[in-house]
């Protein structure tokens, strides 16, 4: 019934809902498969390397890439680097997975980040399929609730989970005890590379007049939409690209924007603004070395927890943050430890933006000493396909 809806709402197309259901829409090619799943684009974005690695290193293995949002495999499919097939998860219910196996039959799978589907790991198991945990995240909360379910989340099955993070990996070995290997690993959004920043878009954009809004849940535009709004009438210079999480939220921002007196407009419109709004799922990392200043989203919502700050500060931006932060704890501490960032709840918001503008090269400078990339992921990556147990 959710498939059906979700095709008739036009939220998907006809073979994303064949895709949830179990039913293939490609061909398997001949020779091994190896099964990678992330929730949407982000994750997926922040195991590219890895994924590169294995096309490298592995040339007679073919990768299947899954998510659960549709959109993000149509900017995956523009990665030219990796070279995989492209479905739509699979909805986690016994006959759809079976079927979903029956097809693709995969010699090993990888789980990124938080994706818990008990299902789905059963079915693995039952067939005896490798199976490894990636870039894994599991905060208190989701631990404590974890745990009254117990054997039946089906991680028991997994060879080995390579957490990001210390904290993660102390909730993954208080949940599953000694029989599942558990080890923290640098988080893989801290390999992040971005794309080069588009020249026409640079000379739209001044650079120490822009702020981005990188991220934005829905709640926290009209924040960061009032802050910059008050900024903006001392200096009418100041530009804010805002980049929602989901970009189908964005003509609702639009909305906001036009109720406070703001004249936003798309990043596509060639006439100049000082308000522009993202629509395109996948632009956002091209957009970052536009902006002397970053507000990273997720973190002004107590249910969400905050996203990545490498991307800003790859790019030399300023990072302001709102207060909750818990899906990246340890990163933020170094960060406000070392002055490379501001946090700030959102009445005092304005006035950090206006503080981050004066100066971002120092936050930016201290952001980038105190999370440095990381130089040596070959290593790393050899260990974790060790548990796969594919052929070289």
């Amino acid at each position: 019934m959710w498939v059906l809806l979700q095709r008739l709402r036009g939220k998907i197309t006809q073979d994303a809902a064949r895709n949830h259901l179990g039913f293939a829409t490609k061909q398997k090619p001949d020779g091994p498969l190896i099964w990678i799943h992330a929730a949407s684009l982000g994750e997926l974005s922040a195991v590219r390397p890895f994924l590169s690695h294995l096309v490298r290193t592995y040339p007679d293995y073919c990768l299947l890439v899954t998510t659960n949002n549709p959109s993000a495999l149509n900017v995956a499919a523009r990665w030219p680097d990796i070279p995989a097939i492209l479905q739509a998860a699979p909805l986690d219910l016994p006959a759809v997975l079976n079927r979903f196996l029956d097809h693709w039959n995969p010699v090993a799978f990888v789980n990124i980040e938080t994706e818990i589907w008990p299902n789905r790991f059963a079915a693995l198991a039952a067939r005896d399929i490798p199976a490894i945990g990636l870039n894994a995240r599991l905060s208190d909360t989701s631990a404590k609730r974890l745990a009254k379910l117990g054997p039946a989340i089906g991680l028991q099955h997994f060879a080995a989970i390579f957490a990001q993070s210390t904290d993660s990996a102390d909730n993954f070995r208080a949940l599953l005890g000694p029989d599942v290997h558990v080890e923290p690993v640098p988080n893989f959004k801290s390999m992040v590379t971005l794309p080069a920043t588009d020249p026409i878009l640079a000379q739209r954009f001044i650079r120490e007049k822009t702020i981005l809004a990188a991220s934005t849940h829905e709640g926290e535009d009209a924040v960061l939409l009032a802050a910059f709004a008050k900024c903006a009438k001392t200096d009418p210079a100041l530009t804010m690209i805002i980049a929602p999480r989901h970009p189908q939220r964005a003509s609702n921002i639009a909305k906001i924007a036009v109720e406070m007196g703001l004249s936003p407009k798309s990043m596509d419109a060639p006439e100049p603004g000082n308000l522009f709004i993202v629509e395109t799922l996948g632009q956002l990392p091209q957009l970052y070395g536009l902006a002397a200043v970053t507000c990273v989203g997720g973190s002004f919502m107590p249910d969400i927890g905050g996203h990545t700050p490498y991307e800003p500060i790859r790019a030399n931006s300023a990072i302001i943050t709102g207060p909750f932060t818990h899906n990246f704890a340890t990163e933020y501490h170094a960060l406000h430890a070392a002055d490379g960032c501001i946090v700030t709840p959102e009445d005092t918001l304005a006035a950090s933006l206006s503080r981050a503008l004066i100066d971002p090269d120092h936050f930016a400078k201290n952001a980038a000493i105190a999370l440095p990339i990381s130089t040596e992921p070959e290593l790393l990556f050899a260990k974790i396909t060790a548990n796969l147990g594919l052929s070289s």
